[in-house]
């Protein structure tokens, strides 16, 4: 996998360089929903990732989130063009391109890209994950007490009962403090490097968790859904944590949530 995986940070990097300089440049095209935008440069952005992935490994699939859908029982690429468009747009320096592979209903392959700080998460499975060439790994909190938890709130939250405000209710009062950016894949990224003790979501996409999967777990953290069952690439549910406080956190977000 040490090509897929090193084809997937050259188009994360192409595509973050893509991103940079066109930030300050995006405009709102339409809303996918309440929260949800799409800009012109999303399309462009999965464009130039499936372009680079799909020449040199046309026998996988790809999902990606603007739309590119190729089928394939070898596996296939899972694409997040901009993680973060509403920060893009509005000139929050916030966001990342986020591509997964997924072999055998597993996230094999994680690259995660944050274009203004420069800022390179990658992992392929039983390789171990690393920020920019480092090897990272989870954090060792073991109680929610001390422990510094994210999350975000899901794109149909105007109308949704899984709106995940009882679970960060609950978050607010049990852990050290709880914090959002928006980004569900730097989320994801800050468990893997230590910087947060846990992270979930309530109801996303492939393409917003299936990289980050792969990239806790190689730095030794653990990943289900939300209800402890095993971590589903295509579902849309996340718990990711260092796994001193993966029950606690079970206790915390998985009640009565259906996935």
């Amino acid at each position: 996998m040490d090509r897929e995986l090193n084809a997937a940070i050259e188009a994360a990097l192409q595509a973050g360089e893509f991103l940079r300089q066109n930030f300050g440049k995006a405009n709102a095209l339409r809303y996918k929903s309440a929260i949800e935008i799409v800009t012109e440069l999303d399309g462009q952005t999965e464009q130039i990732i499936a372009k680079r992935l799909q020449s040199e490994f046309p026998h996988y699939g790809f999902l990606g989130e603007e739309g590119h859908r190729q089928d394939s029982q070898a596996g296939f690429w899972v694409v997040d063009p901009i993680d973060g468009t509403t920060n893009y747009v509005r000139r929050i320096p916030v966001f990342a391109v986020s591509i997964a592979l997924v072999v055998e209903g597993e996230p094999v392959i994680g690259v995660i890209y944050q274009p203004m700080v420069d800022e390179l998460f990658a992992a392929r499975k039983g390789g171990g994950a690393t920020r920019n060439g480092q090897p990272i790994q989870v954090s060792h909190v073991d109680s929610l007490g001390r422990a510094l938890v994210g999350s975000g709130f899901p794109y149909d939250a105007w109308t949704s009962e899984r709106d995940n405000l009882a679970q960060w209710g609950r978050a607010v009062k049990s852990t050290f403090a709880v914090y959002c950016t928006g980004v569900a894949a730097l989320g994801l990224c800050d468990v893997a490097a230590g910087r947060i003790d846990g992270y979930w979501e309530l109801h996303l996409y492939p393409w917003d968790i299936d990289a980050g999967a792969c990239i806790v777990r190689e730095a030794g953290g653990v990943v289900t859904q939300v209800n402890g069952e095993r971590f589903d690439p295509l579902g849309h549910t996340v718990l990711a944590d260092n796994g001193r406080i993966h029950e606690a956190m079970l206790g915390l977000v998985g009640d009565g949530v259906r996935t």
